[in-house]
């Protein structure tokens, strides 16, 4: 499945670099990658990584807090509140 990635169409996309970037760029690509798309590629795979980490970890972050909605313990003791609210009301003639 992997492979058909290489078989898409692409876009193609131009960035202004200062001097000092795009010989780290050079570099970089004379050292790990075969061209500058290829080290842009792996970057932006990077970056897509990351975000999908922190997605991740927001998820699992929010789902360790409490049910939603009273607890068994809480609806007992707004029961337990209404009665005696209700009966209170009763003995005053409201």
């Amino acid at each position: 499945m992997a492979i058909d990635i290489y078989f898409q169409s692409m876009d193609t996309m131009n960035i202004s670099l200062p001097p000092a970037m795009a010989e780290f760029v050079r570099r970089r690509v004379e050292r790990d990658y075969g061209n500058s798309s290829e080290f842009f590629r792996d970057l932006i795979r990077s970056s897509m990584q990351h975000e999908i980490g922190e997605d991740l970890a927001l998820l699992a972050a929010t789902g360790k807090g409490s049910k939603p909605g009273p607890t068994d313990e809480e609806v007992q003791e707004i029961l337990t509140l209404q009665k005696r609210l209700r009966k209170g009301r009763r003995a005053r003639g409201v």
